[in-house]
């Protein structure tokens, strides 16, 4: 049996020896077309010669996938007969490009994998922003009866506090047009998230007993809109952090073992970046003996190490950038790409320890904490 040419989204291999090069050519398809076939048991000439399949070597397939692709796409492994032989044939597609096999980049040409150029890595980088940027500016069903005009209100006053917005509040109506939240009467997603009074985003809190995560001390799922969502998620913060007390010669000052600055910081540019064009987990802070852990559904733009931002040697990448523009006018954030800079130095100050974990699952960072008794 012979299965045709090899080609731009069908791919063959002879074994599943050929599993880390299974995964350049997925890389470089979904990079290329978004979507694809792959078969192990063939060969390149498209004949069918099977291969003998254990028990776990579909499973060995899968693990490698997840191992080695960044971000991970959706994809099915199965064992199939092709006239009494059998192979294992991988289906896979995927919006999130681009696409890296084991922190590289390909593109399909033909039906070869070749070396992504840094031309053809930042065109893939900007047509996902331009992504994110047509889902801010969809329309939904929801319009200015489902605002919560009270909060709008607030944050308006915070912008012409800051002087960020000089013309007084008028009405609903004229303020979410200008900030590009309304089009014919209807909210965009991104005046959905920022207004809505229907809680479009889940928040996850949880206080654990210990680092293994298994005994919940306090927990919460929250809901409500980004703006709603920060307050939130600082209030639990500032709960279950833990305070010192400075003495002066007047006044008691409370001092967090965290900086609440940099909680806040971390909290506000979780969701000025979330992917909330395919959002599949909630916003969530962790609290641990040792750790407080802050996640978020997205990634830094272009794969950059939040460390070149808070050196000044990358300029911001906005996947959101009309709720950025919005948190920035309401006074939520100070310049785009300071974020980090301001974090580090507060770290700094504090000497407190941190890390940070860019993944297929999100962004998160981590604030280290001092165990108690230790």
């Amino acid at each position: 049996m012979n299965l045709g040419k090899e080609n731009e989204q069908l791919e063959f291999k002879q074994s599943t020896a050929e599993k880390d090069a299974a995964v350049v050519s997925m890389s470089a398809i979904l990079n290329k077309h978004r979507r694809g076939v792959l078969y192990f048991g063939v060969k390149n000439s498209g004949d069918v010669i099977g291969q003998q399949i254990g028990e776990m070597t579909a499973r060995d397939v899968s693990r490698v996938v997840y191992e080695q692709l960044k971000p991970i796409c959706d994809f099915t492994v199965d064992v199939v007969d092709l006239d009494g032989k059998s192979v294992i044939k991988v289906v896979f597609s995927g919006d999130e490009t681009p696409y890296s096999a084991d922190g590289r980049y390909y593109i399909r040409v033909s039906d070869e994998d070749r070396k992504i150029t840094q031309k053809q890595l930042f065109d893939l980088i900007q047509e996902k922003i331009s992504t994110y940027e047509k889902w801010e500016d969809a329309l939904t069903e929801y319009t200015l009866d489902d605002i919560d005009e009270a909060l709008l209100k607030n944050c308006y006053a915070d912008a012409i506090k800051a002087k960020r917005i000089t013309e007084p509040y008028s009405t609903a109506e004229i303020v979410l047009t200008k900030l590009n939240l309304l089009q014919g009467g209807k909210l965009t997603n991104a005046g959905n998230v920022l207004f809505s009074r229907h809680k479009p985003l889940l928040q996850k809190l949880a206080l654990f007993a210990t680092d293994e995560r298994r005994t919940i001390l306090d927990q919460e799922h929250f809901k409500g809109n980004i703006f709603e969502c920060i307050k939130n998620g600082i209030l639990f913060m500032n709960k279950h952090m833990r305070w010192r007390a400075k003495i002066g010669a007047e006044l008691r000052e409370d001092i967090p073992e965290v900086p609440v600055d940099a909680i806040r910081e971390i909290i506000i540019n979780s969701y000025a970046h979330a992917r909330f064009a395919q959002i599949v987990s909630a916003h969530e802070i962790d609290i641990t003996p040792s750790m407080i852990s802050i996640f978020n559904p997205g990634s830094l733009p272009a794969l950059v190490d939040p460390a070149e931002f808070a050196k000044g040697a990358k300029k911001s990448v906005l996947k959101n950038p009309t709720i950025a523009e919005v948190l920035y006018l309401m006074n939520r954030i100070e310049q785009f790409a300071t974020g980090f800079k301001n974090v580090f130095a507060l770290c700094a100050e504090a000497e407190v320890e941190f890390d940070y974990k860019d993944d297929e699952q999100g962004f998160t960072f981590n604030f280290k904490r001092e165990i108690v008794g230790a």
